[in-house]
């Protein structure tokens, strides 16, 4: 039997990818521009929607072209010195001290002479400028960005180095809820104005093709799958994973279990603990609705419009809810609702 081509692993590229084509042209196009009129984006979406598979693939684009040096940061670590490392593997340079760190990467011109800078921002600009002699331009990614001091003070300093037209650009992905805190902090006012892409759930119809391709199943069949994962790239994989594996092409209670269980521990878990008390609240109402009408699910939690719109809001932009028909709420995530009430026997 050959390997199976789909992925449970958040990341990983999997061999039944479907690209996010239009996504992936207007980042790579916008950055290879002569002239940028961003020099950075920001790729949002719920958990598991395929965020650093995005980056990941924009990321080895740049990577095959000589005019581009690319650095994947953690942001867990100290930013300055990790760009100056990995910048460091590009260019020849002579020795200079990175301060606070012991560790030294090479310095610029010929000969060898060790100096101390008062911080590492001096470094990672001086190395930017080496750059742009060099007629190459430097792509920062940064993967589950939040509002870390880490984070604010790289971002802070990013606004310098594209202030004095240094060629610089910066892709981040974050949680929506994770990028608005940071975007909302002091002095960040540019991360504010970068582009966000909001990464919506997959075509129907991709994914049905996909499964027929991949499955070899009915185009009844592919379409039933289609409609269960509704457009989630995680359940899509995962559903995917579990049928290869299992040698199926229907889902029976056995493998529905397995894909919830799966669902829960991979992502749905971590998406509740997240989510406040009274978004909760809203989000079990919701799941008890017989009609998904606003006004019934407004009725019980005895909220007035004006109290009930911004957890309506706030859940929607975090990409759980769909309120795309008037008058109307339904979950975005695929057993999110029979999620919910599970959860609900440990509350």
């Amino acid at each position: 039997m050959n390997n199976n081509p789909f992925t449970t692993i958040f990341g990983i590229e999997p061999q039944s990818l479907i690209p996010r084509k239009e996504e992936y042209n207007k980042i790579t196009g916008e950055f290879e521009s002569e002239v940028p009129v961003s020099p950075g984006y920001v790729i949002t979406g719920v958990r598991g929607c395929g965020k650093t598979v995005l980056m990941t693939s924009i990321q080895n684009h740049f990577t095959k072209s000589d005019n581009w040096y690319v650095l994947r940061l953690n942001p867990d670590l100290d930013l300055f010195s990790s760009a100056i490392s990995q910048l460091g593997e590009y260019l020849p340079l002579k020795e200079e001290r990175i301060t606070g760190a012991n560790a030294s990467i090479a310095g610029f011109g010929g000969g060898i002479a060790l100096r101390s800078f008062s911080d590492n921002e001096t470094i990672l600009r001086k190395m930017l400028k080496e750059a742009d002699k060099r007629k190459k331009r430097v792509l920062v990614a940064i993967d589950e960005a939040s509002g870390t001091k880490n984070i604010k003070a790289f971002a802070h300093s990013y606004q310098a180095f594209i202030g004095e037209k240094l060629p610089v650009f910066l892709l981040m992905t974050a949680l929506p809820e994770n990028f608005s805190a940071l975007s909302n902090s002091k002095n960040a006012t540019f991360l504010r104005r970068l582009p966000k892409i909001k990464l919506s759930g997959l075509s129907n119809i991709l994914v049905e093709e996909k499964y027929r391709s991949v499955l070899s199943v009915t185009e009844e069949k592919a379409v039933a799958l289609s409609k269960l994962v509704m457009g989630y790239p995680y359940a899509f994989q995962l559903l995917g994973s579990l049928l290869w594996d299992a040698q199926k092409d229907v889902v029976d209670k056995d493998l529905l279990n397995m894909l919830d269980s799966m669902l829960c521990e991979g992502s749905y878990q971590a998406i509740w603990e997240h989510l406040t008390e009274k978004e909760k609240l809203v989000v079990r109402a919701i799941s008890h609705s017989t009609t998904m009408s606003v006004r019934e699910i407004r009725s019980a939690l005895q909220m007035e419009s004006n109290q009930f719109s911004p957890y309506r809001e706030n859940l929607s932009e975090n990409g759980l809810i769909n309120t795309d028909t008037y008058g109307k709420i339904s979950f975005s995530l695929p057993r999110f609702k029979e999620f919910v009430i599970r959860m609900e026997k440990y509350m």
